[in-house]
């Protein structure tokens, strides 16, 4: 298959190597001007989890670099991955030079499918999220990528579409499992994705802000009484997903805050202990603290909007700033 990684953050680079490694033809898209800082690839320091055993990767990735795209290139797929604050901004020209490539959206989504619906035909996308991450700093990548990915066809938002909408987008994430299988990546299909990605998101505003209380990840996860409040307030961020439509019960990243909040701890603390979330959730901490904040007020925010009492996950509001400040003055 013919790739074009539209991004060229940790998540792309990270899949971008492993569609490399399952033999496609794949191209990271950058911005006019940073070429030269490809030239001698990238330094990989990552957990390989794709067969379900920690496997270290050291090595030099270089992949093909374009700065460009149109539908003269005839690329089989897209896929999508920006700041989630970023993504409706490059949604035109996407749709624009795509061609009849199937576009996956492959980052946080807590808007819902109308500002994409705007721009794509459901018969033209797929969804999806990651499970791996890091941080890119000093010409090196270090982070973990999973053997899994969450995968959902475009059918969501609506509740009835035409048979033939609904066999193009069934047939459209069929290929794209396909992808994901080539690449030694198990897709776990979501029977509503856009749900999917509300409770992902909201489940993760109260690690968020458990680490900006702590100031880092690593305290974090080894405090039982940070972990313990953080897991209130995904209780209260549990609560905004289900004034939204959302059966939590039904989703995996819900299950951890639905048990008394003694076990979830527990569960939480051995949870967070593995080598591969302390690089993915640590690194992405240190790489975008930005993102994080506005994750963190998306929710809060949403709340808000529907009425839902969020005083634990709120009481974060001065570390969460403080975070940012810190990153500022470093």
């Amino acid at each position: 298959m013919k790739i074009l990684m539209f991004g060229a953050g940790v998540i792309n680079t990270l899949y971008a190597w492993a569609f490399s490694k399952g033999g496609h033809d794949v191209s990271l898209l950058v911005r006019p001007g940073k070429e030269a800082n490809w030239k001698n690839g990238l330094h990989l320091n990552i957990i390989d989890h794709r067969t379900g055993k920690d496997v270290m990767v050291n090595e030099i990735f270089l992949p093909n670099i374009v700065t460009q795209f149109s539908p003269a290139d005839n690329y089989d797929f897209i896929i999508e991955s920006v700041k989630h604050t970023q993504t409706e901004n490059i949604l035109p020209q996407i749709a624009e030079n795509s061609g009849k490539a199937i576009v996956v959206f492959f980052n946080n989504n807590w808007r819902g499918m109308d500002f994409i619906d705007r721009q794509f035909n459901k018969t033209q996308y797929v969804l999806a999220m990651p499970r791996g991450g890091g941080i890119i700093e000093n010409g090196a990548l270090d982070g973990a990528i999973m053997d899994e990915v969450m995968l959902g066809d475009s059918l969501c938002g609506k509740s009835t579409f035409a048979p033939e909408v609904v066999t193009s987008a069934t047939q459209n994430m069929e290929k794209a499992k396909k992808l994901f299988e080539s690449a030694g990546i198990k897709p776990v299909i979501q029977s509503n994705m856009e749900h999917w990605y509300w409770v992902h998101f909201a489940s993760t505003a109260p690690w968020i802000a458990g680490g900006a209380k702590a100031r880092g990840f690593q305290p974090f996860i080894k405090n039982l009484s940070r972990i313990h409040e953080a897991i209130e307030a995904g209780k209260e961020a549990m609560e905004i997903c289900k004034a939204r439509g959302v059966d939590v019960m039904k989703v995996q990243d819900a299950q951890v805050f639905l048990a008394p909040t003694w076990i979830s701890t527990l569960i939480a603390f051995f949870m967070l202990q593995s080598k591969t979330s302390m690089k993915i959730s640590g690194g992405h901490g240190r790489y975008a603290p930005e993102e994080l904040q506005q994750i963190y007020y998306d929710v809060l925010e949403t709340g808000k909007q529907y009425n839902i009492p969020t005083p634990k996950l709120a009481a974060f509001k001065p570390f969460i700033d403080e975070m940012i400040k810190a990153r500022e003055v470093n």
